[in-house]
Order: structure tokens, then C-alpha cells, then sequence
């Protein structure tokens, strides 16, 4: 009998399995693919996520894992013009995704008190009070039932949690291409219509993902290649113009899913399934292992004795706030994306102050946003991004003049 069932192997469901596991309770995994689990995806971990999986991965198995380190974030306005961010605590890794989940995979294989069924679809019925789980001839009715089933999660919508339907349509691509990356830093280029973000992921191979409405994807359903796309921006195009497209162009979208709540009876929700908003900063890895590790410290404070009903409510009233700062910068950052003339503004105030790009990269440190934009505002569940953005312009341009 398992105590707990992850419907989900991808990075957010391993990594719940990993801690439900060496909490000491019998845990299943079931994965209608097999490993390792591709998805489209920006493969750049950010500090916050590199601390988050060197808690949840033995040393030994990231020593043999292939990845890449990068410094910050640059962003390329449509003018041409650009500016740098460093991060003030250690580097992200830039990882492929069949990497991470190989990773991850290998160290849930570690476990003794995991099993791990691929290929293996699975249906859930009953109740959220009463799950019951049916795969291959067998029937589990589990403690606990941890949804880690993607941004469209079947399970999500079966235990009543799914939020309204969201009016932002978002979809994403992603291919990996092979050439020597050129920088240590992720890459932003934006542009009138969509961003494309280029991540190192080793020594010679870089992953480029493409973010824009669903009308200007969609007319992208054929290509092998997002190298004619590309073109579009005059500093990345011609880079990419001669090297080889390593694999398939795969998508993914709409991106924003919202949630009513992230647990339900004896039901939780992580990863992508638990509510997105979108991959424009690239937090969505290590919100998914926060996640887990969020889970840890429930169980942590339970001591001796595991109660996994409490754990499901004591981690639904506790999300929102773990997550706060990456709504609220995710939220001013699509800001950019609707206001393209923006970008061209945002990044001459980064240039002329960079401690505020800075700052903003460091959000998963403990300051708030207001605190590190170092701004008297208070932010709260329906303020307007615009605002905020018009008003950390405005600080910076007078902190410009006042230098000048």
C-alpha cells in the first residue's frame, strides 16, 4: 500500500516524492512517459532553485550532471540598446530539461520507499476526501494524493480547484541549438510581439525559448525551426543563422492557469498544476521544488507523528505567501510585454542604476519587492503593476538627474 501517490514525474512531482519519501512514508509515482520527461521549458534555474535542488539531490549524482553556469540576466530592447543584472547570491545553472529530470529520476531511483511506474496512465476517481487511484489492473486509495500533472491538470479540475478562466493568453517554444554560448548571462531579447530568452546550457549547446500572444503562435504550427522566427531580433538572428538545430521544436501554453486553492481533502497541487502565471521571469523550476520543500517543513514541525490532512491545509494557507514575490514580479514584468515602449525606458534607467536590476534578480532573498526596488509602497492583491513601474522609473530617472 502506498501512503502517497504523485501523479506527475516531471521535476515538481519528484522533487514531492523525494521529500514525502525520506519523511518516511511509501510513495508512488506514476508517469504516462517514460523518463526522461521532456517539456517545453527556459532550463534556467536561478540561485533560489540551485540552493533548492542541492537540498533535494545527492552531491554525487549533480557531479555527474551536465549543466552550465550563468552570472544574471541581460535584456536586449527592441532600440538594440541593453543592460546587465548579476545576482548576489551565486549562480543559476542553465539545464536541460531531460538532464534535470534524469537527475532528478536517478535520485528518486535512490529511494527505497519510492516506486516509480512509467508508461503508466492513471485515473482518479472518488472523492478529494476519499481518492481512489486506478492503474493496470490496480486500485490505490492513498493518504495522499499529490497532483503534479502539468498546467492543464486533469486532477486540478476533477478536486474542484480550478480558478476562472484567464483573458491572458501566453504560449511558449523552445529548441536547443549547437554553438559555444557567447555570454555567461541568460539573454532577454524583446520585441514589439513577443521575448525570446537564450539560456547556456553547456559548452556548446544553447536553449532558445520564444514567449508571445497565442494569435502569433499559432501561426507557428509547422516549422522544425525557429531560426526564421528568430530573425526578428538583429542580435540574436544572425548568431543562430548558421548553427543546427539539436532536436525537435516542441510548445506549450496557454500559460497563465489559475487555482482556487492548492489543496482539498487529501489532495495537493505542485508544480505548473498548482497555478502559473508566466515563464517571463523564469522562476517556474524553483517554484516547483520550493514547493516541496515547503512540504518538508510541514512535516518537519509535525515531529513524530504524520498527519497528512493537516499537511494539505497547512500547506494551502501557506503558498500564496511563498509564491507572493513571483506573482508580483511576474505581474510587472508581463507589464513590459503589453507596453513594448517601455522596454526601451526600463532598460536606460537599468543602465544608468544598476543596483535596482540588481535587486530586483535577488527577490528570493528575504526583502520584499518594495523593500528591494527601495520603495515606500505596500503592494497588495489588486494594485496596479503600472503604477509600481511608473513609479520606480520616476525614482530612478530623479536619482539620474540628481547624479548628473
Amino acid at each position: 500500500m502506498s501512503e502517497v501517490v504523485v501523479i506527475g514525474g516531471g521535476p515538481a512531482g519528484l522533487s514531492a516524492a523525494l521529500i514525502c519519501a525520506r519523511r518516511g512514508l511509501d510513495t508512488t509515482i506514476v508517469e504516462k512517459r517514460t523518463f526522461p520527461v521532456i517539456k517545453a521549458c527556459g532550463e534556467g534555474l536561478m540561485p533560489g532553485g540551485v540552493d533548492a535542488l542541492k537540498r533535494l539531490v545527492p552531491q554525487e549524482l549533480i557531479n555527474k550532471m551536465e549543466y552550465q553556469k550563468f552570472s544574471g540576466i541581460r535584456y536586449i530592447a527592441p532600440n538594440g540598446e541593453c543592460t546587465s543584472g548579476y545576482f548576489g547570491k551565486g549562480d543559476g545553472w542553465g539545464i536541460e530539461r531531460s538532464e534535470l529530470s534524469k537527475l532528478l529520476g536517478q535520485a528518486a531511483e535512490k529511494e527505497p520507499k519510492i516506486k516509480i511506474l512509467q508508461n503508466t496512465v492513471a485515473t482518479v476517481k472518488g472523492s478529494p476526501e476519499q481518492p481512489i487511484v486506478h492503474f493496470n489492473d490496480q486500485t490505490l486509495r492513498p493518504k495522499l494524493l499529490i497532483a503534479a500533472d502539468g498546467l492543464h491538470s486533469p486532477i486540478r479540475r476533477w478536486a474542484g480547484l480550478n480558478g476562472p478562466p484567464s483573458k491572458l493568453k501566453r504560449w511558449g517554444l523552445r529548441q536547443h541549438y549547437q554553438i559555444t554560448p557567447w555570454t555567461n548571462l541568460v539573454e532577454v531579447h524583446w520585441s514589439k510581439d513577443m521575448e525570446a530568452y537564450v539560456t547556456p546550457v553547456s559548452p556548446n549547446t544553447v536553449g532558445v525559448a520564444v514567449l508571445s500572444h497565442r494569435e502569433l503562435i499559432s501561426s507557428w504550427q509547422k516549422p522544425i525551426s525557429l531560426k526564421e522566427t528568430l530573425q526578428i531580433f538583429s542580435d540574436l538572428g544572425p548568431k543562430l543563422l548558421l548553427s543546427e538545430a539539436k532536436d525537435q521544436l516542441i510548445g506549450i501554453g496557454p500559460l497563465h492557469q489559475t487555482v482556487k486553492r492548492t489543496g482539498t481533502g487529501k489532495v495537493v497541487l505542485v508544480g505548473d498544476a498548482a497555478g502559473y502565471l508566466d515563464a517571463i521571469t523564469g522562476e517556474g523550476i524553483s517554484n516547483a521544488m520550493e514547493q516541496a520543500l515547503l512540504m518538508d517543513r510541514i512535516l518537519e514541525k509535525q515531529k513524530e507523528k504524520t498527519r497528512l490532512d493537516e499537511l494539505v491545509i497547512d500547506y494551502s494557507n501557506q503558498l500564496p505567501a511563498l509564491m507572493r514575490s513571483y506573482y508580483w514580479l511576474t505581474r510587472l514584468t508581463l507589464l513590459l510585454h503589453r507596453r513594448p515602449s517601455l522596454v526601451n525606458q526600463v532598460v536606460k534607467v537599468f543602465q544608468k542604476t544598476p543596483w535596482l536590476f540588481n535587486y530586483l534578480l535577488d527577490l528570493n532573498s528575504a526583502r520584499s519587492f518594495s523593500e528591494a526596488a527601495g520603495l515606500s509602497l505596500q503592494i497588495h492583491g489588486r494594485s496596479h503593476g503600472s503604477e509600481l513601474l511608473k513609479a520606480i522609473i520616476r525614482r530612478s530617472i530623479g536619482e539620474i538627474r540628481k547624479k548628473s
